[in-house]
């Protein structure tokens, strides 16, 4: 006979399709940002979009970028563009815990394209 399939194994399939689908891409994310807390049209709250954007970090964001931080470099290429720096240099993890915790105050890198080559 025809086997019944629960609820929760659909629920299960359905999860697994979706997560090899997602492995398959790139995903970028979109933020939404409301006009006003009524979500009522052609009304824009410019103190309620302020604090939207800054409480989803886009200010940050923008304030990096407009120092010239665009870029995000694999570090392959980021050591090929810039490691003449480091030349002549110790780079044990104490010596870098020290210039982490001094330039951005964490002892550790931010994460992001920690790959090494």
């Amino acid at each position: 006979g025809r086997r019944v399939v629960s609820l929760g194994r659909q629920f299960q399939d359905s999860l697994d399709s979706l997560m090899g689908m997602l492995d398959l891409t790139a995903p970028h994310f979109i933020r939404c940002v409301k006009p006003n807390a009524a979500l009522v049209s052609d009304s824009y709250d410019g103190v309620y979009v302020m604090r939207q954007l800054e409480q989803m970090g886009m200010v940050h964001v923008v304030r990096a970028r407009k120092q010239g931080y665009a870029h995000r470099y694999p570090f392959d290429r980021f050591i090929s563009r810039y490691g003449y720096l480091k030349d002549g240099l110790v780079e044990d993890a104490a010596t870098c815990a020290a210039y982490f915790e001094r330039h951005l105050g964490t002892r550790s890198p931010p994460p992001g394209d920690r790959a090494s080559t």
